[in-house]
């Protein structure tokens, strides 16, 4: 019976595998021409398991308000994975090494008061969901939702540090339409630079 169920468990990981890699292969074949990226950023994962995972952030388009309130809409109401997939696409998240990617939903940057820039970005499933181990991360207080909440923030020069809900509680203001981890988190992205030449590209609203 246990060997059973680890079949079924591992049948289950290599279907939703295969599955994700079918739509990668979908959406390259259907990216017959140049790939029109307004952003682009690469981090490194770091205080979490795995640590030295290298990511690389594209956003086709930067949301407008409307855009970013309908999507916090939907989170605030407790999606299912099949509820998240049918939100617009408006990126993916690639991890190093690996054929299958992750969709972003939410894609948003504002100024800071200091002079920096925050990014935020809301994946249709949480990161390491993919892999059969998982991701893990020491800190307490992570969110258990079924996407991530990514938070870059950078400085003028486009370099800086950041992290995502593995180890931060989410935080939706469905009012103002925005998504924020909670202050505090450990830094779990390190490395954090906006690919050069992508500063003035794309919609940026």
């Amino acid at each position: 019976m246990k060997r059973d169920r680890s079949l079924s468990a591992s049948s289950h990981w290599l279907g939703g595998t295969m599955a994700a890699a079918l739509l990668v292969i979908a959406w390259d074949a259907s990216a017959a021409g140049p790939l029109l990226v307004a952003d682009t950023f690469t981090a490194t994962t770091a205080n979490m398991t795995p640590a030295g995972v290298n990511l690389r952030m594209q956003i086709i388009q930067w949301q407008d308000a409307a855009a970013r309130t309908e999507v916090v809409a939907t989170l605030a109401a407790d999606p299912d994975a099949s509820t998240l997939a049918k939100l617009p696409t408006v990126g993916y998240v690639w991890p190093n090494g690996s054929p299958v990617g992750y969709s972003v939903k939410y894609a948003n940057h504002a100024p800071e008061p200091d002079g920096k820039e925050r990014v935020t970005l809301v994946t249709d499933k949480h990161l390491g969901s993919y892999d059969f181990k998982g991701w893990s991360a020491a800190t307490a207080g992570g969110s258990d939702k079924p996407y991530s909440v990514i938070e870059l923030e950078l400085n003028s020069s486009g370099t800086g540090t950041g992290t995502f809900s593995l180890g931060a509680e989410v935080l939706l203001d469905e009012a103002a339409g925005t998504v924020a981890l909670k202050p505090g988190g450990q830094t779990l992205l390190t490395n954090v630079k906006r690919a050069a030449g992508q500063a003035d590209k794309g919609s940026r609203p």
